[in-house]
């Protein structure tokens, strides 16, 4: 327990120092003044001073454009400040994935880094294929999805369950194509930990003040301005074989053992994507898609999923989520079952 509260104050003091050096290395004012493809549709361009990026809305489908693509803006920074992205300097992109980094140091000194974002009608990383090696909670490297932690707008789990030697998402490799297995594990004193994949971020501050309860570890989400009609993925699933429930014999303390029982029906996999509208503390659920399966298949099946819109309001972000067991969070699966995914793709009319 005194580990779980030292990893807490860890946390909160490495982002109370962040916010202090911002708040005199800050991005004021972001404009894209030209583009070197005319076809590229610029719809806005946003400042998220709380996680230090620029995020640039491309009305296009970036990954059927040509690369490189050569962007110039014009900024200002906070007063005293300097910058490694001068006033119509050469933004170049080499694929749609790519994140921009630039430097803005304060009057007294400190650096921080700043990450321009290209959102388009595709996903960042959608078919997978970029992961690295992440050091986890117990001083041991796994895969994480995406070029960096930073700046990957997909996450896991595996940093919270790094403390057991979980890493229930991991990529595979057939035939030269990089896949996402996403598998249902126990260990002896955690009797489930559904995997999941999902874009936002993995709240570590969260899990360790909430270890009873894995939803306090996300924050669902990323940016997102679009309106398909429906998704593809192709996937398949096995379930485990041993259906059952876990209950914390303490509501309030994930280490005072569980009680395990069997119950009736069998584990599902969950795939499903909302659109959301969200302004300030108001979050309006604008349209979802998703598909709950118990079958059993031995290859990968394309299948497209629908969203059911109930809202006219435009989409602000995407929450996309993928889980080996439908009731993870609520510690309801069977340990063995295992998704297995590849390419994402939005369709539009």
């Amino acid at each position: 327990m005194k580990k779980t509260l030292f990893l807490l104050v860890i946390v909160i003091s490495i982002l109370s120092c962040n916010n202090e050096k911002l708040k005199d290395a800050e991005l004021k004012d972001f404009d894209i003044v030209d583009i070197s493809n005319l076809d590229i549709e610029l719809i806005k361009s946003e400042i998220i001073n709380e996680s230090n990026r620029v995020l640039l809305y491309i009305n296009n489908d970036l990954n059927l454009q040509s690369f490189p693509l050569t962007l110039h803006a014009e900024l200002s920074i906070s007063k005293g400040a300097k910058t490694s992205l001068k006033n119509g300097g050469e933004i170049i992109f080499t694929n749609s994935d790519e994140v921009y980094s630039f430097d803005i140091e304060s009057e007294d000194g400190n650096l921080v880094s700043w990450e321009i974002t290209l959102i388009h009608k595709q996903l960042q990383n959608s078919n997978f294929e970029n992961w690295i090696d992440n050091k986890g909670l117990n001083g041991e490297f796994y895969k994480e999805i995406g070029s960096s932690v930073e700046t990957s707008i997909w996450s896991t789990a595996n940093m919270g369950t790094s403390t057991y030697s979980i890493y229930g998402t991991q990529p595979i490799i057939a035939n030269n194509n990089t896949l996402v297995q996403i598998r249902t594990d126990s260990v002896k004193t955690l009797p489930l930990t559904a995997a999941t994949l999902f874009t936002g971020t993995f709240n570590l501050s969260g899990a360790i003040a909430n270890p009873s309860d894995p939803k306090k570890a996300t924050i669902f989400g990323t940016p997102f301005a679009f309106s398909p009609k429906a998704f593809k993925i192709k996937y398949k699933y096995t379930s485990g074989k041993w259906y059952k429930q876990a209950t914390l014999k303490n509501s309030n303390n994930i280490f005072g053992g569980f009680d395990e029982e069997g119950i009736s029906g069998e584990d599902q996999c969950a795939i499903y994507a909302i659109l959301e509208n969200r302004n300030g503390d108001s979050v309006t659920e604008i349209a979802k898609a998703e598909l709950y399966s118990n079958s059993t298949t031995d290859e990968l099946i394309e299948t497209t999923i629908t969203f059911n819109y109930t809202s006219q309001l435009t989409p602000t972000h995407i929450t996309v989520v993928f889980s080996s067991s439908k009731d993870g969070d609520l510690w309801r699966g069977a340990v063995g079952s295992t998704l297995v995914i590849d390419d994402l793709e939005f369709i539009y009319d």
